[in-house]
């Protein structure tokens, strides 16, 4: 007949021998910790267990769990013909039935209640944390293959349209690796150097006209970006809101200058949607990184002031991009998968469906050019060229 002193005995050894077992560590260390607080329940116990039942009983779960121990103990593969699934299966029902004795060697309602609950949790972590990692384990293993692919298709282009592909980027390199200032024209500066040194009128125009040839390099981006927090439910309310003011100006019978005042007055009573408040006082720990967002994101869209960096960005990451897989450098950089740049001026896309009101965007890509100047500098490779070889890039997801 087992007693408490072989009953505490029995956990000791378990306890003691536990950290032997290299399979189901995380079940076990739930049996350990529930074990040591029913050691610590039995030592305070004032009442005697029900010798007829709950010692006989405990004693054949800690049996079940020593049978286990040693088991896996001494061959790790060994698990008497179950599953790890299994093992871990009957591990939570060895780790609850113990919670259950822990309860029951108190006479507090509140506490038993306690015990069983925090029981379930423990469990319910578990499980959740179980399965966070196997899932963590599948997503990265996906995305090594994706990688593998993509890095192999990414060769496999780059040779099928070789000197196509270099000539391209030859010029994205040229095209985008300089910004003329913005604002800063000549005479403004002619005047500013001027008044600080008293320049004479030949050497203000020099300056002038030397001044139109100058440009900045893109060497840095400064830009911080705040990821947008707003929910799909606050922009859709927010267009719905816009299309009624629109809908109400259409019909009123008042003047244009009358409904554009009430709808503006409007506004200015309408609170702001959570998420734009939320934004405006979020710390500076909230901004995202530049890296970080291009590298997770698929797609992105960028909003800003007029200079605030928004071009300037995009060519340098064009410049950037294209240095880096002109000079075969790695498969990858701090913005993520290395893919083909493509920049379009949509002032320029907007031009052409003038005259072709019928093209699509992706049938101009390979057409375009920058500022009017041709994305291929080499009067061997037609546009045609181009666009066949970027058109098969954005097709295989490598653009």
């Amino acid at each position: 007949m087992a007693t408490v002193a072989s009953i505490l005995t029995a956990i000791d050894n378990i306890i003691r021998r536990v950290n032997e077992v290299k399979v189901c560590q995380d079940h076990l260390k739930l049996i350990t910790i529930s074990l040591t607080r029913l050691r610590r329940g039995l030592n305070d116990l004032v009442t005697p267990l029900d010798e007829s039942h709950s010692q006989e009983d405990l004693a054949q779960i800690l049996k079940a769990i020593d049978e286990v121990v040693t088991g896996c103990s001494e061959n790790e593969n060994y698990l008497n013909g179950m599953t790890y699934r299994d093992l871990e299966s009957v591990l939570l029902r060895l780790h609850f039935r113990l919670a259950q004795h822990e309860a029951n060697i108190t006479d507090d309602y509140e506490i038993r209640v306690q015990i069983l609950s925090n029981a379930c949790q423990e469990q319910q972590l578990l499980l959740q944390g179980s399965y966070d990692e196997t899932m963590r384990q599948r997503l990265e293993a996906i995305e090594q293959s994706t990688k593998k692919n993509i890095i192999e298709q990414l060769h496999v282009l780059r040779e099928k349209y070789l000197k196509t592909i270099e000539s391209y980027l030859h010029t994205c390199i040229e095209l985008h690796k300089s910004e003329n200032p913005a604002g800063l024209t000549g005479d403004i500066i002619a005047k500013v150097i001027h008044n600080s040194y008293q320049i004479s009128y030949k050497e203000r125009m020099t300056l002038e006209h030397k001044w139109r040839s100058c440009k900045l390099p893109l060497t840095r981006t400064f830009i911080q970006l705040k990821p947008d927090k707003s929910t799909s439910f606050e922009r859709n309310e927010s267009r719905q809101l816009l299309m009624e003011h629109e809908g109400n100006m259409l019909n009123s019978t008042h003047s244009k200058k009358e409904s554009s005042k009430r709808i503006w007055e409007q506004l200015m009573s309408t609170p702001y949607m959570m998420s734009m408040v939320a934004k405006n006082r979020s710390p500076k720990e909230d901004n995202a990184t530049v890296e970080n967002i291009i590298r997770s994101k698929r797609w992105i869209v960028i909003l800003g002031d007029p200079g605030s960096g928004k071009t300037s960005f995009a060519r340098w990451l064009v410049h950037h991009l294209a240095q880096t897989l002109l000079l075969n450098g790695p498969d990858s950089t701090e913005y993520g998968p290395l893919r083909i740049p493509i920049m379009i001026r949509i002032g320029e896309f907007a031009e052409i469906l003038k005259e072709q009101p019928s093209i699509t965007l992706f049938d101009y890509i390979g057409k375009h050019k920058w500022m009017g100047k041709s994305i291929v500098d080499d009067s061997l490779i037609s546009s045609d060229n181009i666009s066949c070889a970027l058109q098969d890039y954005i097709k295989q997801g490598q653009a």
